[in-house]
């Protein structure tokens, strides 16, 4: 039994002596504000969660590290098709009905951009057709067969979160 204790001695001497830097405490205190941010997106912006009062409550309780995840969040999941009920209730309550607007002008933007390369490379896919003696006004070629059609899709998708994580850095919260 001694020797039990004095090997628990000796244990919490040496934790003693191993304190945790100022930085470690730093890094720990920004994953905790990032796992924070995490808890409040998913729920309210893709589960059930419905009390959007208290959602908006527990955002102004973030610090500068939770609120920047949370915007990278909602710009990392937001999808180029258009807002949700979800996404639209909860980007209302973060940024007011200008703010909602704005994101929607900039999803528009990139619509519009997605549908002018879509056809393009569906031009592109015509005169190939039309090179191998295939022509008529029933042939509609499928854009996404084209080899580029996943990079440029990707392009344009990794721009429009780019843009959107800037928009969404400078729109106030209310």
């Amino acid at each position: 039994m001694a020797e039990i204790k004095s090997t628990w001695e000796i244990v919490m001497e040496k934790l003693k002596q191993s304190e945790i830097t100022q930085e470690e405490r730093e890094r720990f205190r920004k994953e905790e504000a990032r796992e924070k941010a995490k808890r409040l997106f998913f729920p309210y912006f893709e589960g059930d969660q419905r009390d959007w009062d208290n959602f908006k409550e527990e955002v102004k309780k973030l610090d500068e590290v939770g609120r920047e995840e949370l915007l990278n969040l909602i710009a990392e999941n937001l999808s180029l098709e258009g807002l949700s009920d979800r996404y639209r209730t909860g980007l209302e309550v973060l940024f007011g009905r200008e703010g909602v607007e704005r994101i929607e002008e900039l999803l528009e933007r990139y619509r519009k951009k997605q549908e002018v390369e879509t056809e393009a490379l569906k031009e592109e896919l015509l005169q190939g057709f039309e090179k191998k003696g295939i022509r008529g006004s029933a042939i509609t070629p499928n854009p996404r067969i084209h080899p580029q059609w996943n990079r440029v899709m990707e392009e344009i998708g990794t721009s429009f979160k780019k843009e959107l994580k800037e928009l969404l850095g400078k729109l106030p919260l209310v």
